[in-house]
């Protein structure tokens, strides 16, 4: 671990997409260095088991909801605050991925797709802008891609929600600016998670290693990214703001 194990002490940290993928590794991660966590996710049993292994000292609590709509995470970020108090950082990793043809996207895909990935983290934004759900000097971290800033055959919606999520976090560091809060997001390149292992699984071995040299390093690790989102939660980072964090193994450099 490169970080202390008292580098989070005593900040209530919300993690949203906890149950799976790169949102349980950073809560993982998060617990490690001391943190107090909000575990957000659909699935209360799978959200129950990324608590039942967390390391660390600090205090933990799991809620059960769905981030996709506005209102609702609204809602949700004003609960957490009431029974757990106020937040000193957040880590919104969730959403869905969508790799489809602009020619055959549905709507309620994108429907699906923008629910967490803009929808979401726009309730988020607005209710940790109130004084009272956020303290200053905390820090806002959300889960972008590399999509954002490369184009690639079927991934248009995708790219679009990612774009979205980007231009969100530099207008949001702005606002927030007064308050100390500091909002980055991350780009992450591929990642070794459950959903990039079925994607690779359902397609061609040669269609696997053209996407692996699209990254210089390799394929990434959830750690990788755990790490640069504690990081940025952490007073190590007290004068960066408004940026997207490339963590991709150089993809963006090709």
């Amino acid at each position: 671990m490169i970080f202390a194990s008292d580098s989070l002490a005593g900040k209530h940290i919300v993690v949203t997409g906890a149950s799976s993928g790169l949102g349980q590794a950073a809560a993982a991660y998060l617990a490690t260095l001391g943190a107090n966590l909000s575990l957000v996710g659909r699935d209360e049993a799978r959200l129950d088991a990324t608590l039942s292994g967390l390391g660390g000292e600090g205090a933990h609590a799991v809620f059960a909801a769905d981030v996709g709509d506005f209102g609702a995470a609204d809602e949700l970020v004003q609960r957490i605050v009431k029974e757990r108090g106020a937040i000193d950082g957040l880590f919104h990793s969730a959403g869905t991925s969508l790799v489809m043809p602009m020619r055959l996207t549905k709507e309620a895909q994108i429907d699906d797709l923008f629910g967490a990935a803009v929808m979401g983290a726009l309730g988020m934004a607005k209710a940790l802008s109130r004084k009272n759900a956020m303290n200053d000097g905390g820090s806002l971290v959300f889960m972008s891609s590399v999509s954002a800033v490369r184009g690639r055959r079927g991934m248009v919606a995708y790219s679009a929600a990612k774009a979205a999520t980007s231009g969100m976090v530099r207008a949001l560091a702005v606002e927030l600016a007064d308050r100390r809060i500091r909002v980055n997001s991350i780009t992450a390149g591929a990642v070794e998670t459950a959903m990039h292992r079925s994607f690779v699984e359902s397609v061609s071995d040669d269609l696997v290693a053209g996407y692996r040299d699209l990254h210089p390093l390799g394929f990434g690790q959830p750690d990788d990214v755990a790490a640069a989102v504690a990081f940025l939660l952490s007073d190590a980072s007290p004068w960066i703001t408004g940026i997207d964090l490339p963590v991709d193994g150089g993809y963006a450099a090709k």
